[in-house]
């Protein structure tokens, strides 16, 4: 037995507590030291970007494709301390409208890479070129190094738009379809000792299924033929529309992909093979590029109608979570909404969704405000992005006009919960976990313990109600019974196209469409001017620390891969609405 050690003198608790101090002013002034050089950096490039040349009497926009425009809020120019911001899905297609009015812009050249687009992205940004076309007779030129990949398809998209295709020598055109995967880990799962415990309503409320079973459910894979088929009929008609084909002509080129470059252009599918290294300059090198000719932008015309454009993406968190990054905070959406129905000169509001849902209760705040929209007579129209799903449509039904694209994936009217058990797995790799509880179910939340049939049964009767909320509450929405959002709902998921020929969706279309139904609402001539502003709340401090953070930190959650990412999170998962399903 070791000797107790003698207690500390004053003088040595005095300088103990010294060293603290020390430590804590040193962190704080670091702290602060970082966050200068960042804003320091942010004003440097603020006066640098101020004093461009303006932009010069002619020229063609370049629009650089290799990467997707997101489709989620622009940061402010203060956080975007490394440099690496670029226009959105709405400042891009904004622009390709914009210079469709401008008489200097003499064309448009896209570079186009196999990381764009998703359909969704990509079917908004073929109809932006088209009216682009169709409106000035110019030129559009799409080049790639290939066109391949799970992208490949939405790249392919883009380009039908433009009046030229070229594709390099040392490509290929790989656009090889489209699929509809989803993992079944059912057995891994029981191999490690992971215990799934699930409950749903909804015979298509499949997520679930991932953890559970070892093979889709007859359910499950009808739900994805008719899913699959129905995408990949909106994608090939703007291809068949390019090539003066049937659909069926072009499912049959597109079945003997992947093609050489040469036999592309053989088959129409490009125009031009180019050399390894060499590039056309079709615009004399008079181009701007996109982020410039953004923020040459004219402000709004006085007099315009103020339009709040509020953009939200990710998982919907419940009211009481931390508010992640790449996930919508119910109570921030919330309050944007609200900050916009309560600001008279606002009169009207887009909500850009994109969403695969996320819990009950989050959904529920967030709809609640958009429900209100009409109680002040104020049009809130819903634009849905890639996905608008399950607590997405909860958020999105009481919308005055409801817009999706083709392929947007939508619907999912059901709801789950369940959680994963890790406690065979601790006991494999020697790992026991023992204590104390009180309270039956004191260990519900708990990730190394199983449910009890008690509890599946509680787990299932609050699903139940959950269920029936859901369904009164999109049925009020949409004016329809209960009776009839049950018989599309069941965790049915359906694309854009489905579901308006079911009452779901009002329009077809993405963000121009939208805010031609806001000049419709607000009984506004076609082409009158709207002044869209940002209704989405500036992030604060706390945001910016946590970016940091997380650029600093590679083992961050948000760092791992979808599949991991959503392991993780089904530690604890109740009552949640999601999305079962990756397009490829």
């Amino acid at each position: 037995m070791s000797e107790a050690q003698p207690p500390r003198s004053i003088a040595g608790r005095i300088a103990i507590l010294l060293w603290r101090l020390v430590k804590i002013v040193v962190f704080t002034l670091g702290v602060i030291l970082l966050l200068v050089i960042i804003l320091s950096g942010a004003a440097v490039r603020h006066l640098e970007a101020s004093r461009v040349k303006p932009l010069p009497g002619r020229f063609a926009l370049v629009l650089d494709l290799t990467h997707p425009p997101a489709d989620a809020p622009r940061e402010p120019a203060w956080m975007n301390f490394d440099g690496t911001a670029r226009p959105n899905l709405v400042e891009t297609v904004e622009a390709i409208d914009r210079a469709g009015h401008d008489g200097r812009v003499s064309g448009i050249d896209i570079e186009l890479g196999s990381a764009c687009c998703s359909l969704t992205t990509a079917e908004e940004l073929h109809n932006a070129l088209a009216r682009f076309r169709s409106e000035t007779g110019k030129p559009i030129i799409a080049r790639a190094m290939s066109l391949d990949g799970a992208a490949g398809l939405g790249a392919y998209v883009v380009a039908t738009a433009a009046s030229r295709i070229e594709l390099s020598a040392s490509g290929d055109f790989g656009v090889t379809g489209l699929a509809l995967q989803t993992p079944f880990a059912a057995g891994l799962l029981k191999t490690v000792g992971v215990d799934a415990q699930f409950a749903h309503i909804g015979k298509y409320k499949t997520y679930p299924q991932m953890y559970t079973r070892s093979a889709p459910s007859r359910a499950n894979s009808a739900m994805l033929d008719s899913l699959a088929g129905s995408l990949y009929q909106s994608a090939l008609a703007p291809i068949a529309a390019r090539l003066h084909q049937s659909p069926d002509q072009v499912k049959a080129l597109i079945d003997q992909a992947p093609l050489s470059p040469d036999q592309a252009k053989v088959d129409h599918l490009i125009d031009e093979v180019l050399p390894l290294d060499t590039r056309i300059d079709h615009f004399k090198g008079r181009t701007a590029g996109l982020a410039r000719y953004v923020a040459d932008a004219p402000k709004a015309a006085v007099g315009a109608t103020k339009v709040a454009l509020i953009v939200a993406a990710g998982d919907i968190e419940a009211p009481s979570a931390s508010g992640d990054s790449g996930k919508i905070d119910p109570r921030r959406l919330a309050g944007e909404i609200s900050d916009a129905l309560d600001d008279p000169s606002i009169k009207a509001i887009v909500l850009r969704l994109n969403t695969p849902g996320g819990t009950v209760t989050g959904s529920a705040l967030i709809g609640a405000e958009v429900a209100r929209a009409q109680a002040v007579h104020k049009p809130l129209i819903v634009s849905m992005g890639a996905l608008d799903a399950s607590g997405g449509y909860w958020v999105s039904s009481h919308g005055a006009v409801l817009v999706a694209d083709p392929a947007t994936l939508t619907g999912s009217i059901g709801v789950l919960g369940g959680k994963l058990s890790f406690g065979g797995l601790l006991d494999k790799i020697g790992v026991t976990v023992a204590g104390a509880s009180r309270g039956a179910n004191a260990l519900f939340d708990s990730p190394t313990t199983a449910w009890t049939p008690a509890q599946m049964a509680n787990l299932q009767t609050m699903l139940k109600l959950d269920y029936q909320q859901f369904v009164g509450w999109v049925a009020s929405g949409r004016h329809m019974t209960p009776a009839q959002i049950d018989a599309i709902g069941q965790g049915r998921v359906w694309t854009g196209e489905q579901a308006k020929q079911r009452g779901l969706v009002d329009q077809i279309g993405g963000y121009h469409t939208a805010f031609d139904a806001v000049r419709a609402a607000l009984k506004l001539p076609v082409h009158a001017p709207l002044d869209i502003t940002d209704g989405n709340a500036q992030p604060g401090i706390h945001a910016l620390l946590a970016r940091v953070l997380q650029r600093a930190n590679p083992l961050a959650i948000a760092a791992l891969p979808p599949q991991l990412r959503a392991v993780v999170a089904m530690t604890r998962l109740h009552r949640l609405t999601m999305l079962p399903i990756t397009i490829r």
